[in-house]
């Protein structure tokens, strides 16, 4: 009988810190080891059924909806190999093989994203970011590496003050950086050079789902002239375009034990909110330095 929790071994793997997306993808691997379906159809409907009990992780489920959807396409594109396969045994050989090599890509990404923005920052910027991101901690650590002389405003970010906690990272590897309330925003991007945020999920339209304020942020900083750089994994793709805030599904803007116990959701406060694209400048990401516009050809190329 099989005994495997796809639940807890996604809780388990974002324990050490890695990305959710990343968490889904190697659970949806591990998944797949164990199963037991002789039929390619019936694998992909299992395979269904384990994404939507991810869903109900209590984590945001922004880029762990993205990164499984993209897992899922990529591992079953029409493709000569697996059409030509001789049974589902030889069938799931290939399937195996296609999502080792696209979980082993993706692990890459934060390594090419370093790579695109070898440039963004200068020597004696003053750059303000939003929240915590790990693509944004890993470029500012590598600009130090490479000697580079800048600092940080970070926003507090509440409700959960993620923003202390990318203060004291910044911290750790000598990076001066101040906290800032989120209500001085305004104030403080008279002051800055640049604004970098990361992201939860990269709408079809270059727009970009993220932690609650980042809206606000890009917003005063496209007013301001200041121009805004989302630094993001193309594993955060989405076919998506809200119209705006209040379009976005309710399963991005809370968590799982949120909306599974009947609590009153508008008085819940939600974790991320929606920036249209033509408040942001460019993305950095694993396939380069991308205009907005460039996501939607992407995504056409990978659907289509």
């Amino acid at each position: 009988m099989n005994t495997f929790d796809i639940s807890e071994y996604f809780s388990d793997q974002i324990k050490d810190d890695k990305s959710p997306a990343i968490a889904a993808m190697m659970a949806l691997m591990e998944s797949m080891r164990q199963d037991k379906s002789t039929t390619l159809q019936e694998f992909i409907e299992k395979m269904n059924l384990e994404r939507e009990k991810l869903s109900k992780v209590d984590v945001s489920i922004v880029s762990v909806s993205s990164g499984s959807e993209l897992f899922m396409r990529f591992i079953t594109l029409a493709h000569r190999e697996l059409e030509q396969a001789a049974d589902f045994s030889s069938c799931r050989e290939i399937l195996l093989r296609r999502g080792e090599k696209f979980v082993k890509n993706m692990q890459e990404s934060r390594k090419k994203i370093l790579r695109s923005s070898t440039n963004l920052i200068k020597d004696g910027m003053i750059i303000l970011t939003h929240s915590h991101s790990r693509n944004v901690l890993a470029v500012m650590t590598e600009a130090v590496k490479q000697g580079r002389q800048f600092s940080v405003f970070v926003t507090e970010s509440q409700p959960d003050n993620s923003g202390r906690c990318m203060a004291k990272a910044l911290e750790a590897v000598g990076i001066p950086c101040t906290v800032i309330l989120d209500a001085a925003v305004g104030y403080i991007m008279e002051r800055v050079n640049a604004v970098m945020l990361g992201a939860e999920g990269v709408c079809e339209n270059g727009g970009i789902i993220n932690k609650i304020g980042s809206c606000n942020v890009a917003t005063l900083a496209h007013m301001k002239n200041k121009p805004v750089y989302v630094l993001v994994e193309s594993y955060k793709f989405i076919r998506r375009i809200p119209l705006d805030n209040s379009s976005l599904p309710k399963s991005y803007l809370h968590k799982a034990s949120v909306l599974n116990y009947g609590s009153n959701l508008e008085l819940e406060h939600p974790q991320v909110d929606y920036t249209h694209p033509d408040n942001l400048t460019l993305l950095y990401t694993d396939l380069g330095v991308l205009p907005t516009s460039a996501v939607t050809e992407h995504l056409i190329k990978l659907y289509t």
